[in-house]
């Protein structure tokens, strides 16, 4: 059953606080990096010269009581954000950008759109970092960011909810003006995958 099927039949959960619903789910690493993310990150690096930009990508299996949020799309009542950049497997899998973590920055996530997704993520390269620009036209920018959401969920634009977040949620982040993280919730696939930068003058 993916994230897509919602069960009407099922009664809204008895046990509602996130950090029980969270125990019981299933948290799996998926190493895999499609080409056309590391291309994007490559370029993304080249003008943050003193930063970087990463990328990683969980699966995630829960309780039928959990499910009944995922398939209704209330992500806030599972207080998402928090309990899963916090949870255990991903602190262990990203112990460079979960350390030092500032929960009230967490609470900063805010709703994007997979439509758009494309066009944040060239405007990052467009806008450059502290001292590097992207060197080709904006076209080309949208071309990687285009590639980059064809790889991660194709034409599924309505399978997936993507959220955003410009505050250093972390110590990782610099802190100055080029702090971003998107997130985004494959709801057919059960996986969210996270590209987050930083760079500093």
């Amino acid at each position: 059953m993916s994230w897509l099927e919602l069960d009407a039949t099922q009664n809204r959960p008895a046990e509602t606080s996130p950090a029980a619903l969270w125990q019981r789910v299933d948290i799996r690493p998926v190493d895999e990096i499609p080409g056309a993310v590391s291309r994007y990150l490559e370029e993304l690096r080249r003008v943050y010269v003193n930063g970087d930009a990463q990328y990683a990508r969980f699966a995630l299996s829960g309780t039928p009581d959990f499910t009944w949020f995922a398939t209704r799309n209330r992500w806030q009542e599972l207080d998402f954000f928090t309990q899963l950049l916090t949870h255990p497997v991903v602190r262990a899998a990203l112990p460079g950008v979960t350390k030092g973590m500032k929960r009230t920055h967490l609470a900063h996530f805010e709703w994007a759109s997979s439509l758009t997704l494309d066009g944040e993520l060239a405007r990052l390269l467009v806008a450059g970092g502290a001292y590097q620009a992207f060197a080709g036209p904006p076209r080309e920018a949208k071309q990687l960011g285009g590639q980059l959401c064809e790889a991660l969920f194709g034409d599924r634009y309505l399978e997936v909810v993507v959220y955003r977040n410009y505050s250093p949620w972390s110590a990782w982040f610099q802190d100055v003006a080029w702090d971003s993280t998107h997130l985004l919730i494959d709801r057919r696939l059960q996986e969210v995958s996270l590209i987050w930068a930083t760079d500093t003058d």
